[in-house]
């Protein structure tokens, strides 16, 4: 079969197409970044997949309408290419879905499992037996799946463009969950405990069925002794205290796929995280500098707060992202960023979105500002590299789900260039 991607340099699209190519199809992509798109790139193909960042004028798509060929979304792709794998597990979430993704990956090592992890370099494809991937409740997404494996680790309002209210979201999830033959929740979250009958639970509770006992913080990495159903002491190389979460969310999983404590829990300790997730990028200006993915409110809270357990004083340059995010969520943003001893704030990445009267970085900023913290917001990234310059505090976090990663390189290379 020969399948063509438009918007083939999206991370989780160049994943499928790899996938596609190993199951013996020939694959082709086009993306705007590279190239742009042509109606011939359709021609003679069987299958045109597309991105949902592609919309219905697109010439390739309106070429293979025209032409009879089929056409499939991402997450219609994903789900039916899933379905042709022995278990697949799916790991959904509001927060942490990639980072426990690439760690269930790294516990499955000796089985070869393919992967489908929405950061980039970090998909895998391995053997047909298992499949894991990333379950995204963005548009329901993740209701193409039907897994044999569902692990939910949180539930928060998010994505505001999609769903209406939290009770939206909640539904969404309730879906997810009936489409799994055997569903694993975090049974520390409340809206977590109403998901599913019949749920396993992970977390601290006593009746969880993996459950994390005699938490350590070792210069902010975390060690627990596992209880319940399995038990053993785990060590992790990743820092924070949702990283628990995530770690017993992976052992509850593989278990439940009948996979030991033995085989798992060396990959899991050896796990040191995925790009942009509390990512030690080097040190400049004196300041350690890592950048990280956090765009929720929850996330930022948990990241900094991570930070502060190894560094005396942090500072965070956050790229908000999409509009309608930041103005739903604005009180929960000035409430999570001034955990930071200073703020910076870059305008608003706007993704899909169109910019929204009011609804800017500097209105955010003037909120932290009320609240009495220290914040500055600049338009530019040249900008926030000369301000970061100055900064006093010992660790810099470039925070952001757009391209504030750019600037963490920018502030490193202006080290050398100085």
């Amino acid at each position: 079969m020969k399948i063509h991607f438009v918007g083939s340099n999206g991370v989780s699209m160049r994943a499928l197409a790899e996938f596609a190519a190993s199951r013996g199809n020939t694959v082709t992509g086009s993306d705007r970044s590279t190239g742009g798109h042509d109606p011939k790139n359709v021609e003679g193909c069987d299958l045109v997949v597309y991105t949902n960042a592609v919309h219905d004028d697109n010439c390739e798509l309106i070429r293979a309408k025209q032409s009879g060929i089929p056409t499939i979304e991402r997450a219609a792709y994903l789900g039916e290419l899933s379905r042709t794998y022995g278990k697949v597990i799916a790991v959904a979430g509001c927060h942490g879905k990639s980072t426990t993704t690439a760690m269930l990956g790294a516990a499955f090592s000796d089985r070869n499992a393919t992967v489908h992890v929405g950061v980039a370099d970090g998909s895998k494809v391995g053997a047909d037996k298992f499949f894991i991937t990333e379950a995204c409740e963005y548009r329901a997404s993740f209701l193409h799946l039907s897994p044999d494996v569902g692990v939910v680790l949180n539930v928060g309002y998010d994505h505001p463009d999609f769903y209406r209210n939290e009770t939206e979201l909640i539904d969404a999830y309730k879906k997810f969950c009936a489409n799994c033959k055997k569903v694993i929740v975090n049974g520390d979250d409340p809206l977590c405990r109403g998901l599913a009958e019949n749920a396993v639970y992970f977390g601290t509770s006593p009746d969880c069925a993996y459950r994390a006992t005699d938490i350590q913080n070792r210069d902010g990495m975390r060690a627990f002794y596992l209880t319940g159903k399995k038990r053993a002491r785990v060590n992790l190389a990743v820092a924070g205290e949702h990283s628990v979460y995530n770690a017993l969310a992976t052992i509850a999983a593989a278990c439940e796929c009948g996979l030991s404590l033995t085989e798992t829990l060396p990959h899991i300790s050896k796990f040191r995280g995925i790009a942009r997730r509390f990512e030690r990028k080097g040190i400049a200006f004196g300041k350690t500098v890592f950048t990280d993915y956090a765009h929720h409110p929850t996330e930022i809270a948990a990241t900094i707060k991570t930070a502060r357990e190894i560094f005396p004083s942090v500072a965070v340059v956050f790229q908000p992202h999409t509009y309608s995010r930041t103005q739903s969520l604005m009180d929960g943003f000035v409430n999570a960023l001034s955990i930071a001893d200073t703020v910076i704030l870059a305008p608003i990445f706007s993704a899909r979105e169109a910019p929204a009267d009011g609804v800017s970085s500097h209105a955010l900023c003037r909120k932290i500002v009320e609240n009495k913290e220290k914040a500055y917001c600049f338009d530019t990234f040249t900008e926030i590299v000369e301000r970061c310059k100055d900064l006093r505090e010992k660790a810099v976090i470039f925070m952001g789900a757009g391209d504030i990663d750019k600037v963490a390189d920018l502030f490193i290379a202006a080290e050398y260039d100085s």
